[in-house]
């Protein structure tokens, strides 16, 4: 897949044809920007966009399971789907025993997250 086609699904309303290039880039120190570079005014609108779907997840591991110690610790994730309340992570953030997990979100609220799927495969 050519990167312009990962471009393509975020839609004609999500990213300008600007970033549709393929070369993404902002200007640093004064430089001029390359034709077709993204600006910095492109980056804010992106990322006004995408920050609210960051979470910050606090995973408390009740005991040990498996080969897993107990304990607790910070990651980061996703919203993936906000109707369904899916949040994407990797792998060894949802331990395989028991967890109590909150995720916080750019606004400092925080909500209890539950895991649904955990790769028993993939690292």
């Amino acid at each position: 897949m050519e990167e312009g086609d990962a471009l393509q699904r975020l839609g004609p309303d999500e990213i300008d044809s600007s970033c549709m290039k393929g070369d993404l880039a902002m200007e640093v120190d004064g430089q001029p920007a390359r034709e077709g570079a993204a600006t910095a005014e492109d980056w804010r609108r992106v990322l006004a966009k995408v920050v609210p779907a960051v979470v910050v997840l606090r995973t408390t591991a009740t005991r040990a399971f498996d080969t897993e110690t107990a304990g607790a610790s910070y990651a980061t994730g996703f919203v993936v789907d906000k109707v369904r309340g899916i949040i994407l992570t990797n792998r060894h953030v949802v331990a395989p025993g028991p967890v109590v997990a909150e995720a916080m979100f750019v606004n400092r609220e925080e909500v209890p997250v539950y895991p649904v799927y955990r790769d028993p495969v993939s690292l």
